[in-house]
């Protein structure tokens, strides 16, 4: 450890090793000089507007940079430093003073320091990292503090300034300034959209909401609907099947009635002899209607003109001579051998089978009951 000259016992001549403490004391000071050293924290002020009352940084100014950039903007600065009561006798001892040791010692240890730190951060890292320079500037300074016997409370960097007449720095703080604002409307910008999504699906929400009852009835709607129209189609297959039964119905009717006629008249027909015969007996039946009803003399009174064979020529005369002539019992023949289609054969068939079922039931009771 350095000392600059020998510690003396209190009541000799030189430094004391042991300080006087705060009070009265009788001491010539004609024979003695009393230096007074604060105890308690004080404030080192690097701000050339700024003193404390002990008057130690009178003389301090700004730190002047030149930062990583070029830029040469002025560090104000503050310190606290506090010294032990006990080792105030070593700083006077090698200073002679506080201010000595401010002026000579502490002012440009500190500005070599910050001079170092503005060399390798820009200007705008030195604006951004001032809480961590000030941690680290804290944490190393102490132990150059402590090598003179002081303790290193706190650092406190303020804002960095440009010289006068100097505006580079506050275009600077502008550009940084704008820069965080547009940043800042960018996040309004996005927290507001968010919002006008939120506010649009609340609206929705409640449009949704206040339209349900719409909703819910229209659904109900298209369901009944839907259930109708499937009603209504089933409906519809029943009625076109039970038409296609009634048509298939009556048009079984239809020709079961028709052959069971056909079949009544051929047995007409048999009986007659053959249906040249019938058609002559109908014929003569319809004529003699005719005359009986129109009262025309079937005679006439007066015959006019002839035939070519001479005859008389009349009505009658012609009627018969067509209904015995062998024309007509060729037209008979040829549409009598006319072929009948399969459906209407099977029908025949099943027709002639129950009339002949009928026919032999009786029969048989009649037997039955004979016997």
């Amino acid at each position: 450890d350095y000392r600059h000259g020998e510690l003396v016992t209190r009541g000799k001549r030189g430094v004391w090793e042991e300080a006087l403490l705060p009070g009265k004391y009788a001491f010539n000071t004609y024979a003695g000089k009393v230096v007074s050293v604060p105890t308690t924290n004080f404030i080192l002020k690097w701000i050339s507007s700024q003193t404390g009352s002990h008057k130690f940084d009178e003389n301090l100014t700004e730190v002047s940079l030149i930062t990583k950039d070029a830029f040469e903007p002025s560090l104000p600065l503050s310190v606290v430093v506090h010294i032990d009561y006990k080792k105030a006798p070593l700083v006077i001892q090698r200073f002679g003073d506080i201010k000595r040791l401010v002026e000579q010692t502490l002012d440009p240890m500190v500005a070599a320091y910050f001079k170092n730190i503005g060399q390798t951060r820009t200007l705008i890292q030195l604006l951004q990292e001032r809480s961590d320079i000030q941690k680290i500037a804290s944490q190393e300074m102490q132990i150059k503090f402590e090598h003179y016997n002081l303790e290193l409370e706190e650092v406190l960097i303020g804002t960095p300034s440009s010289p006068e007449g100097d505006v580079q720095i506050e275009t600077i703080l502008t550009q940084l300034r704008s820069r965080q604002i547009a940043t800042e409307q960018v996040e309004t910008y996005g927290r507001q959209e968010q919002a006008a999504v939120k506010e649009r699906e609340l609206r929705e929400a409640q449009s949704r909401a206040q339209m349900q009852t719409s909703i819910t009835e229209s659904e109900l709607s298209i369901n009944v609907q839907a259930n109708q129209g499937k009603a209504d189609y089933q409906r519809s297959i029943q009625q076109a099947a039970q038409i296609r039964a009634l048509a298939e119905a009556e048009a079984e009717k239809i020709a079961r009635i028709g052959i069971a006629q056909a079949l009544a008249t051929e047995e007409q027909v048999r009986a007659y002899g053959g249906p040249q015969f019938q058609v002559t007996q109908q014929v003569l039946n319809r004529f003699s209607e005719a005359v009986q009803q129109s009262k025309v003399d079937v005679v006439p009174r007066v015959i006019v003109g002839a035939s070519k064979d001479g005859g008389s020529g009349n009505i009658m005369e012609g009627l018969l001579t067509m209904l015995l002539s062998d024309r007509f019992s060729a037209l008979a023949n040829n549409g009598h051998d006319q072929q009948r289609s399969e459906e209407a054969e099977k029908l025949r068939a099943e027709i002639r089978k129950s009339m002949t079922d009928q026919r032999s039931t009786p029969q048989s009771g009649s037997a039955d009951k004979k016997e």
